[in-house]
């Protein structure tokens, strides 16, 4: 309820170096989770549009929507490798801004190939690299994907844009392109199946850095208590 930025950061308890800890790897874990959560939700969406009529009034096609979804899918999928450099980068405490937060950085850092961690993020890396150029694309130049498994419903949807005599049948195309979308919604599902494969494989292999860092914060902490 505090407005000003400056009186909350003030107020706030002043966390000691293990509580630091702690909340980073949390903070990044769980941007994790809420990143696979929108990434299942656009299979939703893709698979629904609600209100169809309405939203072509509004300039708004079953095309546009599935588009529009499927560019939130592909960034999502790319940013997950960037969270896992950066929850790495906080289980380890390496220190490094977020700024230079990267593959060269922590990925090649020699602590963390020793710890097979390196390998895991390689791993992430490579499966999404095939929407990192479509993705990059559609960020800095605007370029939208075109589906192979929507061309034909594009067009559809483009006549129905620009034709306002047209009326929109919405039932004939969800029952003509059923199949369509659902061939590509089960082609994300299964992406995002094997990267939650990857994703846990990469959990398991920074719990016992984590537990190793926690460890010795508690150690240090018994040993300022017997003093």
């Amino acid at each position: 309820m505090i407005e000003s930025s400056e009186e909350r950061h003030r107020r706030a308890p002043k966390l000691s170096t293990e509580q630091h800890y702690h909340h980073h790897v949390l903070w990044y874990t769980g941007n994790m989770v809420k990143a696979f959560s929108h990434l299942n939700h656009v299979t939703i969406y893709v698979k629904d549009f609600p209100k169809p009529k309405s939203y072509l009034r509004q300039g708004v096609t079953e095309h546009d929507w599935i588009q529009y979804h499927y560019h939130v899918y592909m960034v999502s999928i790319v940013g997950l490798y960037e969270i896992a450099l950066k929850l790495t980068n906080a289980v380890f405490r390496l220190g490094l801004n977020e700024k230079i937060v990267n593959q060269s950085t922590v990925e090649h850092n020699l602590w963390v190939k020793s710890t097979g961690v390196s390998k895991l993020l390689g791993t992430l890396r490579q499966a999404t690299s095939e929407v990192r150029k479509p993705r990059n694309l559609f960020i800095h130049g605007g370029d939208v994907l075109e589906l192979d498994e929507l061309g034909m419903l594009s067009i559809i949807c483009m006549a129905t844009k620009f034709h306002a005599t047209c009326e929109y049948p919405a039932n004939s195309i969800k029952n003509l392109f059923q199949l369509n979308i659902d061939e590509l919604t089960n082609k994300m599902s299964s992406k995002i199946s094997s990267l939650e494969n990857n994703v846990i494989n990469l959990f398991d292999k920074l719990l016992p850095v984590y537990d190793f860092h926690a460890s010795i914060f508690r150690s240090i902490e018994k040993t300022r208590k017997l003093h």
